[in-house]
């Protein structure tokens, strides 16, 4: 006789799942690099984790989980502390009301609106980013960053579906 029952134990993992992968996304992101032009230029790999769990499996990754990941990227990265959660959240409720009207199309569709969530989330972060410290940050590794972001979707997706088969 099996003591683990195999849908109650996957269940527990598959629960925990989106926030963990998002954990790792922010770990890649905080690792030092050897080369500068890496570290400053870093995709929003954050982004791309809460896209792909708010889009595909919207139930698995509350809001109290993203505001958590958000301020733990804040913390790590330096950045200003709460901007990560709030357009992370921002994000995520965007993809929540607007899924309805995309979900049925096809995935050019679908890349489409997340190509404009990366670039209003790329700028957006820029220009808070820029009014906190004073200074105007460099526009152009904002714009190396959401070309990485756009990018990497798609082997990040392809990685997370195949890793969430259900």
């Amino acid at each position: 006789m099996n003591i683990l029952h195999k849908g109650k134990s996957s269940f527990g993992i598959k629960k925990i799942l989106p926030f963990i992968t998002v954990l790792f996304l922010i770990i890649i992101m905080v690792l030092p690099y050897q080369y500068k032009i890496i570290a400053n230029t870093m995709p929003f790999l954050t982004l791309i984790g809460i896209y792909y769990w708010s889009f595909f499996k919207p139930n698995l990754l509350p809001i109290g989980a993203v505001f958590v990941l958000g301020l733990l990227q804040d913390t790590l990265l330096g950045s200003p502390f709460g901007l990560m959660s709030l357009l992370l959240i921002v994000a995520q409720q965007f993809i929540f009301f607007q899924s309805r009207h995309f979900l049925e199309k096809n995935f050019i569709f679908n890349f489409f609106i997340y190509i404009m969530l990366v670039i209003g989330f790329g700028f957006l972060s820029w220009g808070i980013t820029s009014l906190y410290f004073g200074v105007f940050l460099d526009y152009w590794k904002v714009i190396i960053q959401i070309l990485l972001t756009i990018a990497l979707y798609p082997i990040i997706k392809l990685t997370l579906s195949l890793n969430n088969k259900s």
